[in-house]
C-alpha cells in the first residue's frame, strides 16, 4: 500500500492563496457599490497654460472646457455627471473608486446656475457645491471700424453678461443697451485702438480677421491714423488701368456715411488705387485697413492688394459676397526680396484684380492706415 505524506507548509500556503483569491473577488464585487459620495473636487492641469501643468488644489467652481477631478467614494460605476444640469461625457477608463477626471461641458451655463454638481451611479444620486465660472466676453465684429465722437455703434459678439465697461483703445465709451450677445455704445472722443468689453469674466478684445482665411487671425482695431478715403477721397487722388473705372460717390452700397467707391473691373487683371496729395508718414503706422462688399460671384475670388508698387509692395486678400468686409493687414508683409523692409511712406494704395473674374463689381469704403 503507497503512503502519501503530506507537507503541512504546503498545505498553509495553498490555502493561504485561495484565501486571497476570495477577498480580491469579493472585494472586485463589492468595489462602486453603494451611494455615491463625493468629498472634494480638485484641480488636474493649470488653467490657461500652453502645456498642461500639474496642479492640485480644491476648488468650488471651474471653467466650461476645465477638466477637473472628483474625489469620494462608490465613483466607479458613475453613470451621470451634470453641471448645473449640463451631462458631461464620461470615459471610464479615467475611472476609479475614489477618483473620476471628468471635463465640463460647454453646454454648462454660469448664467441661473444652480452651483451644484449632480454624480448618479447605480445606488443613488448626490450633489456637490460647485459653480461654473463666467468665461471672458468674445468679440465677433462691430457695425462699423471708424467713426465720429456719438457715433452708435454696435458690438456683437458672446458672454456679454454683466458688461461693467467698454474701451476704445484707452477710451471708456458709453454703454447705451445690452443683451448676452449685443452691445450698443456712443463713440467716445478720440476713440483710437483695440475695442475692449469688461464683464465678471474678464475682459475680451476684437474682433481678430484674417484677411485670406490662412494668414493667423489680427486684432482689428477701431479708427485710422490717416485716411485715403472717407465718403470722399481725402485730400488725393484716384487712378485706373487695364479697364477699371471707380465711382467714387455711389450711394447704392455703403458701409458707413453716405458714399463709397464702386468699382467696376471690365478687363482681367484691372486696377484701381486711391492716393494721397502728400506721401503719408509710415513710420507710426502698423497696419492698412480697408472694406470690402463682394457682389455675386465674387465670393473666395482673389484681388491684390498694392502699397506704391502692385509688383513687390503687395499682399492677396479673398473677397467675400454678400456683406462689407474688413480687412487688416500687417505694412510688415508688404516687402520681399526686391523691396524688402516695411514701407517707410505711402503715396496710394491700390486694389488689383486677380482671379481673371471679370467682369465684376466690388465696393470700397474706409480706406486709410492705422
Amino acid at each position: 500500500m503507497k503512503i502519501i505524506y503530506k507537507n503541512p507548509i504546503a498545505l498553509c500556503l495553498t490555502g493561504l492563496f485561495f484565501m486571497l483569491i476570495f477577498i480580491t473577488s469579493c472585494k472586485k464585487e463589492e468595489e462602486g457599490k453603494g451611494a455615491p459620495v463625493i468629498t472634494r473636487i480638485r484641480t488636474l492641469v493649470k488653467p490657461g497654460s500652453a502645456a498642461p501643468i500639474a496642479l492640485d488644489s480644491t476648488v468650488s467652481s471651474g471653467d466650461v472646457g476645465g477638466t477637473y477631478v472628483i474625489e469620494g467614494l462608490n465613483l466607479k460605476s458613475t453613470k451621470r455627471v451634470e453641471f448645473n444640469g449640463a451631462e458631461a461625457y464620461l470615459n471610464t477608463a479615467l475611472f476609479s473608486d475614489r477618483t473620476i477626471v471628468v471635463t465640463i461641458p460647454a453646454t454648462a451655463s454660469w448664467i441661473n446656475q444652480t452651483g451644484k454638481l449632480k454624480l448618479t451611479n447605480a445606488s443613488g444620486s448626490t450633489t456637490f457645491d460647485f459653480s461654473i465660472r463666467q468665461p471672458a466676453p468674445l468679440i465677433t465684429d462691430l457695425s462699423q471700424f471708424n467713426g465720429a465722437a456719438g457715433d452708435i455703434i454696435t458690438i456683437t459678439g458672446s458672454r456679454f453678461d454683466g458688461v461693467s465697461g467698454v474701451k476704445f483703445g484707452t477710451v471708456e465709451a458709453r454703454v447705451i443697451s445690452t443683451t448676452s450677445t449685443e452691445i450698443k455704445v456712443s463713440v467716445p472722443d478720440a476713440a483710437l485702438g483695440a475695442v475692449s468689453v469688461t464683464t465678471p469674466g474678464g475682459t475680451g478684445t476684437g474682433p481678430y480677421v484674417s484677411y485670406d482665411g490662412v494668414a493667423v487671425p489680427i486684432l482689428l482695431p477701431f479708427g485710422f491714423r490717416h485716411l485715403f478715403y472717407d465718403d470722399k477721397i481725402t485730400a488725393g487722388y484716384d487712378f485706373n488701368f487695364g479697364g477699371a473705372s471707380g465711382d467714387v460717390n455711389n450711394a447704392e452700397m455703403v458701409k458707413r456715411g453716405t458714399n463709397s467707391i464702386k468699382l467696376t473691373y471690365t478687363g482681367n487683371y484691372a486696377g484701381y488705387a486711391v492716393g494721397s496729395g502728400d506721401p503719408v508718414d509710415l513710420s507710426d503706422k502698423t497696419y492698412v485697413k480697408f472694406s470690402i462688399y463682394g457682389t455675386t460671384g465674387t465670393e473666395g475670388k482673389v484681388i491684390k492688394i498694392g502699397l506704391n508698387d502692385f509688383d513687390n509692395r503687395q499682399v492677396s486678400i479673398v473677397l467675400h459676397s454678400g456683406k462689407w468686409t474688413t480687412y487688416v493687414v500687417p505694412l510688415e508683409r508688404f516687402q520681399n526680396a526686391i523691396q524688402p523692409g516695411k514701407p517707410t511712406s505711402l503715396n496710394w494704395i491700390g486694389f488689383q484684380e486677380l482671379s481673371g473674374n471679370a467682369p465684376e463689381t466690388i465696393f470700397l469704403d474706409d480706406i486709410g492706415v492705422y
